[in-house]
């Protein structure tokens, strides 16, 4: 069995193409196991960080958290009170709005008529002078 040149250069060109792809994979893994490391380390960081924070909290007494939400519960109460008695403000100002310009528009309408009916009477004056006229 003899093996020509052109036989060993395509066997060595295909172990070059597999080589190469065994390259970009290994590179890939790399990409992906140091994409996996950091998202380890920020995990890490942040339980780290968790348990941090709890033990504050741990070391915080119940009287001082009740009391804590006992304050927010109060200022909310206030809050809620103070949004009622404002809604109750806005609705006398609109109510009051509401008169005042039907009030107005009234008024507007009188002006109108009684400006028609001197108009009215100035063409039937004018009419009747003219007719005396002639």
């Amino acid at each position: 069995m003899s093996l020509t040149i052109e036989q060993v250069l395509n066997d060595a060109k295909r172990l070059v193409e597999r080589l190469r792809e065994h390259d970009n994979a290994a590179d890939t893994l790399i990409e992906q196991t140091t994409t996996l490391h950091k998202k380890i380390d920020a995990m890490k960081q942040y339980q780290e960080e968790v348990e941090e924070m709890n033990q504050v909290a741990r070391h915080r007494p119940r009287s001082s958290l009740i009391l804590g939400i006992q304050q927010e519960n109060r200022q909310i109460r206030e809050l809620q009170r103070e949004n009622k008695d404002l809604r109750l403000a806005l609705d006398e100002h609109q109510s009051a709005l509401e008169l005042i310009m039907s009030s107005y528009r009234e008024q507007v309408s009188k002006l109108v008529m009684a400006n028609r009916t001197e108009q009215v009477a100035a063409l039937s004056t004018n009419m009747v002078y003219m007719v005396f006229i002639l």
